[in-house]
């Protein structure tokens, strides 16, 4: 079997797996529903550091009042945050509003994550709204680094289709927009632990195949490239890793999984080495 062929059947039943989620929440369907029970576990509502409530979304998959939306548009539209709630937010409610988004997992359905991604920024204004604050990166680092491969050690958010919601999370923290507000030092911080989660996934059932290596990837190319680290720009793969950068996906036989590994950990000691 060669590489091409063996990359597009991971690919395939990746898909089949995400898209057997969205079919649920997309229908509405109440029977073997994998939402029915959300709410009964423990509080899915956004809570700041101090634990204060903030404000939660009205209506979510496994209430009675989602099963009523008839329209995409409807259940679009239950799920934006007034705009004199979103004038108030602190920093950590923002990136709680954005974790504990119910249809999270959305950006599975379309081409490349990235495509989804902007199909979802065009459809709920707390990821509009996060984009458009200069002040959330170290609470989104915050919570990148509270969260392990089985879910959040310490914050209250729900861990429901974990494999899927850490991707996200790693997908919002890969945006530019983002990462252009963050400090060197911050910047630093997120390779590292994106580092860190990369080695972790590849010891992990969950996450050890190559859709699941991709979002930590993504993180670490994209720091690279707003940093504009010279070793990237002049690598003899710097297009086809632009290519990954703006998609969050890879069509090529071969991954530079290595180059963009080496060249990170080039960053990370050459960082370090400045700030001893």
């Amino acid at each position: 079997m060669t590489k091409n062929i063996f990359f597009k059947l991971i690919k395939i039943l990746f898909s089949i797996a995400i898209l057997s989620i969205v079919f649920f929440m997309a229908k509405g369907c109440k029977n073997s529903d994998p939402f029915k029970d959300i709410g009964n576990e423990h509080s899915l509502k956004p809570l700041t550091r101090s634990g204060e409530l903030s404000w939660d979304y009205p209506v979510k998959p496994g209430m009675e009042s989602w099963y009523s939306l008839q329209t995409e548009d409807e259940r679009i539209a239950v799920l934006q945050v007034p705009e004199n709630i979103l004038a108030t937010l602190s920093p950590e409610e923002v990136v709680g509003l954005c974790i504990e988004l119910p249809t999270f997992f959305l950006f599975t359905a379309w081409n490349t994550p990235q495509d989804g991604f902007d199909v979802m920024l065009e459809r709920y204004n707390i990821l509009r709204h996060i984009l458009s604050r200069n002040d959330v990166g170290s609470s989104l680092i915050a919570a990148y680094k509270d969260a392990s491969m089985s879910g959040f050690r310490t914050l209250l958010y729900s861990d429901e289709f974990w494999s899927i919601k850490l991707l996200y999370l790693e997908l919002l923290l890969s945006q530019k927009r983002i990462l252009q507000t963050m400090t060197p030092e911050d910047k630093l911080e997120l390779i590292m632990e994106a580092k860190s989660k990369f080695l972790e996934k590849i010891s992990n059932e969950n996450f050890s195949s190559l859709p699941g290596l991709f979002f930590s990837l993504k993180i670490m190319a994209t720091i690279l490239d707003v940093e504009e680290y010279p070793e990237l720009m002049a690598s003899p793969k710097k297009e086809a890793i632009t290519q990954f950068i703006n998609t969050g996906w890879w069509f090529e036989d071969i991954l530079p999984l290595d180059e963009i590994y080496r060249i990170t950990d080039n960053y990370i000691n050459e960082k370090n080495e400045t700030v001893n």
